[in-house]
């Protein structure tokens, strides 16, 4: 049985910005799959849980909500397309075979860090409860950049006489 359930930590409700590539996927999306309306057990609060109506963006081909049994499927069949768009646009790019939902999450953090992201705003867009969390998993994507403290000093100290 399909449920809405409470997010694992304070840190899951957040904003993430995103690109306008991705809002204007959305907005596609959206107007060839309008979201739809389902009756569905609420849990998000696990002593009262509740049936409501929730608008779904995302739904199952039956136009409910998405089964964790179907989702491995629906993912695999994503991949594929995926792949075939890449493969057709001429790009070299591909999503390995296996890869999973999380997979993208450190895809994800990883642009992030490579991109000069701070372990804070890694920390906020990745919903960790503390940046020691964020740091646990993710110092060797830090630690394999380039170290530029010399130039940094030689920066600050080229103008003192």
């Amino acid at each position: 049985m399909p449920y809405l359930g409470e997010p694992k930590t304070k840190q899951s409700y957040r904003a993430v910005p995103q690109g306008q590539s991705v809002v204007d996927e959305i907005e596609l999306h959206r107007k060839e799959f309008p979201p739809k309306v389902v009756y569905i057990e609420d849990r998000t609060n696990p002593r009262k849980p509740v049936w409501r109506h929730a608008r779904l963006l995302y739904t199952s081909e039956t136009g409910g909500p998405i089964r964790r049994g179907s989702w491995a499927k629906l993912w695999a069949r994503n991949i594929k397309r995926a792949n075939a768009h890449l493969s057709k646009s001429g790009s070299k790019v591909r999503v390995p075979e296996g890869t999973t939902l999380h997979d993208l999450r450190h895809f994800y953090a990883s642009v992030l860090i490579k991109n000069g992201a701070t372990p804070k705003q890694v920390q906020m867009r990745l919903g960790h409860a503390k940046p020691s969390i964020t740091l646990n998993v993710y110092t060797h994507l830090w630690e394999a950049e380039a170290d530029r403290t010399a130039d940094m000093m030689e920066a600050v100290l080229s103008d003192v006489p």
